[in-house]
């Protein structure tokens, strides 16, 4: 039996995992071990097995021979794929421009700046990728501030951590051991989150506010901060723009219209801020996207944001840092800029997205500008990973994929949106497959291939090449091959994959820069003051004509809405982490499905007294947009008033529930986590009612 490393690629936490094959296959895995003890695997990785010999696996090119949504497929070759696509993509490029030809990457994202590549060397601006409803808002709003990249908190050296709405045992496993490791040396741990998770366990102060609701509680933190002295005054004259407009505006934001509106007592939102405030190095870990997963959200996380920039906690050691620890450079991610000489989609409706900027389009409302054919014709789509129960109204973006002249998906799985595809594509999965991945400490690694391709399978970056020679198209890296690829991936850091192949533990790269602090000191910030914007100058340029606020104006979500709150009295909330689930990905493996074998419609006791709902009925949940059923649990986790629902579930997809339109008018993020809606119960009791207190 041999033993291989891999990286799991189910996540974005790339855990290292050791793979056992037999006779060519996998026959087990596990967490990579280190000094002879093995690191674990969650739940999704441990299923992993599954993940790749799993039933549903597209294993051939295959083209569609029957209506759309049909299903009915055949299989061709490889060379019959890439004529097929290199002559629809060129005749729609031909008779509707390049623009009306849109490259989508979904998940997983490695083969994102090759795609990239591909789409600037066809002409297209419409390049897009599922970040138009997952990371890229909380990036924008980190940018309107401070002009760079969004800096993560130096763990190993603060003193106060103040986690916002981040269930990391949930969502970023691997950094559970680290958390435990800060309530060992006595860092004081505060965490904001409308629920109480495993994360808030390990707490010394827990902030349970109402979903949606974070700018307001974030405000009245910092007239606390301000009122008692405790920021941080020369950092801010010097660095700071818009300040004085910042203080007169959290002026009005006391501790207790704070409790009023989110539901959070004052008192605790006083020790809160004199924690945060008072006991430097102070920072803050943040979630990918659940604060922006709001009509108010864009907003919501600039007032977050700022509470490090008004404490002096940036790019400070233990504060929030640029470059906390050893970097090695390398090329591609980051670095490829989107072609931009035309008007890519979503560029009328959310130009902050594209003054920024963030380097690809926003297809929020991709469904629409298909069925409209505003503000051109979209006619095809080259997608990788594309999964339409990722989009508010999913079916509305079925649909509008159905109507396209040409539609192109790469998957690992027959999911439905691959079924309304006219070709369909296998790709490999982290198993199958060699690729750089860059580790923390400056260190890179190659991810081993464990056992060949499935069937036809290919690596996604090696079709983007192909296609590109196929049609013509030219990039001096894509052209050179996969190889060359990599290689051109690692030059910055001096090392080869020569050199990542002879170490599969991982490399130091041979160029390497040290931690910093303070950068601000050898360059400015790159905003248009040059300094941190509290009043960000690119929020005012649409003041008068979109009506953007440059400071971190609080809206209410709940003010903001047409929807009759007396008929849809509860507060929706979708998406918040379960450790057995990945979005829709996970559903059709035994292990994690078996799990939780009904949707799980996660309310108050109190609600369901309220509304006649016991523990293990069926229930349904109605909003003004769709309606779904599941099982009622009954968990005190979360507050009375509000309902939790997992998404991307075809027995109940909780997304059907979502108003395309009910969008942050800043960034085009769909209010996922505080819709409206109301619960009744549907019929029979359900086999499978399990508790979910923790």
């Amino acid at each position: 039996m041999e033993k291989k490393q891999i990286f799991c690629g189910i996540c974005s936490s790339a855990c290292p995992m050791d793979v056992y094959v037999e006779e060519g296959k996998v026959v087990s895995v596990e967490g990579h071990a280190e000094h002879g003890k093995s690191r674990g695997l969650c739940a999704k990785g441990a299923a992993s097995k599954q993940y790749l010999y799993n039933k549903e696996r597209i294993l051939y090119p295959m083209k569609r021979i029957g209506e759309k949504g049909s299903g009915k497929f055949e299989r061709i070759s490889w060379d019959e794929a890439y004529d097929l696509m290199a002559e629809n993509l060129n005749r729609v490029k031909e008779v509707y421009g390049a623009k009306s030809v849109v490259f989508y990457a979904g998940y997983p994202k490695w083969y994102r700046p090759a795609l990239l590549r591909l789409a600037n060397a066809f002409g297209s601006p419409n390049f897009c990728t599922e970040s138009s409803t997952c990371f890229q808002a909380s990036a924008l709003a980190w940018r309107s501030l401070y002009g760079n990249g969004i800096c993560f908190p130096d763990l190993a050296h603060t003193k106060t951590l103040l986690i916002w709405t981040s269930n990391l045992f949930h969502s970023n496993t691997p950094m559970g051991k680290m958390f435990r490791s800060l309530k060992e040396r006595g860092v004081r741990i505060i965490v904001v989150d409308p629920r109480s998770t495993v994360t808030v366990k390990e707490a010394d102060l827990h902030l349970q506010l109402t979903p949606g609701t974070d700018g307001a509680l974030a405000l009245a933190m910092a007239h606390v901060i301000i009122e008692e002295d405790l920021y941080d005054k020369e950092f801010v004259e010097k660095y700071v723009s818009g300040f004085e407009e910042y203080k007169n505006y959290v002026r009005t934001f006391t501790p207790e219209k704070a409790q009023e509106i989110t539901g959070v007592d004052a008192d605790l939102i006083r020790q809160a801020a004199r924690m945060y405030g008072g006991s430097k190095p102070s920072s803050i870990q943040f979630s990918v996207s659940t604060i922006v997963h709001h009509v108010n959200g864009f907003q919501n996380y600039r007032a977050v944001f700022s509470l490090i920039a008004l404490t002096g906690n940036y790019d400070i050691e233990g504060g929030n840092r640029s470059m906390p620890g050893p970097v090695s450079p390398c090329n591609e991610f980051g670095k490829v800029l989107r072609y931009d000489k035309e008007e890519a989609i979503g560029e009328k409706d959310f130009p902050v997205w594209f003054d920024l900027p963030c380097q690809e389009a926003q297809c929020t409302r991709l469904a629409d500008y298909i069925l409209e054919e505003e503000p051109y014709p979209l006619k095809a789509v080259f997608a990788m990973g594309l999964n339409h129960r990722m989009w508010p109204q999913p079916e509305v973006m079925q649909k509008a994929l159905g109507t396209l002249d040409f539609y192109v998906n790469m998957e690992l799985f027959w999911s439905d949106s691959s079924r309304m595809a006219d070709l369909v594509l296998p790709a490999c999965t982290t198993f199958e497959r060699e690729e750089v991945k860059t580790l923390r400490g400056g260190r890179f690694a190659l991810n081993q291939r464990a056992v060949e391709p499935l069937g036809e399978a290919k690596n996604d970056i090696e079709v983007i090449i192909e296609l590109a020679r196929r049609m013509g198209l030219e990039d001096e890296v894509l052209t050179s091959g996969y190889e060359s690829y990599m290689n051109y991936i690692l030059e910055p850091s001096g090392l080869t994959l020569e050199d990542l192949r002879r170490n599969p533990e991982g490399v130091k790269g041979k160029v390497v820069f040290g931690p910093k602090v303070k950068t601000y000191e050898e360059e400015p910030f790159h905003t248009p003051s040059g300094k941190i914007e509290f009043w960000s100058q690119v929020l005012e340029k649409y003041r008068d004509s979109r009506g953007y606020e440059p400071l971190p104006v609080y809206r209410d979500f709940r003010e903001q809405t047409q929807v009759d709150t007396k008929a849809y009295p509860l507060i929706l909330n979708t998406g918040a982490r379960k450790p057995q689930f990945f979005h829709a990905r996970l559903y059709r493996l035994p292990w994690l499905s078996s799990l939780e074998v009904n949707p799980m419609v996660e309310i108050h006791p109190d609600d369901g007294a309220k509304y006649g709902v016991l523990e293990g009925d069926q229930v349904r949940v109605t909003s003004p947009a769709g309606e779904m059923e599941g099982t009622a649990v009954y968990s005190r986790n979360g507050r009375p008033g509000v309902v939790y629902l997992y998404h991307g579930n075809k027995k109940g997809e909780a997304n059907n529930l979502i108003d395309r339109n009910y969008l942050d008018p800043y960034t085009g993020f769909p209010g996922y986590k505080s819709y409206f809606c109301k619960i009744e119960k549907a019929g029979e009791v359900a086999e499978h009612g399990i508790s979910t207190e923790i």
